[in-house]
């Protein structure tokens, strides 16, 4: 069964929790992407864009991580691998 956009969204945040990357989506006229806020990353997308666009910015950021010690399932790391 195919996974919904929403539960793909869902589970690439708990993915950047786990990678030590805060996520927020807030209004901005920003496109969204990863800064370093206090010492911390951070994503940060416009709450209209949609589903495709966050998934899009979730992934392409996330997978510059070291993700060496997380878990992540074999159809997520397919995903991570196409951005």
């Amino acid at each position: 069964m195919a996974k919904s956009k929403k539960d793909t969204l869902k589970e690439l945040e708990e993915l950047a929790l786990k990678a030590g990357i805060k996520v927020r989506y807030e209004k901005t006229e920003a496109r969204g992407g990863m800064c370093t806020f206090q010492g911390s990353p951070l994503i940060i997308i416009d709450r209209k864009a949609s589903d495709d666009y966050k998934i899009a910015v979730l992934a392409e950021n996330i997978k510059k991580m070291d993700l060496v010690d997380i878990y992540i399932s074999p159809k997520m790391r397919e995903l991570l691998d196409n951005y």
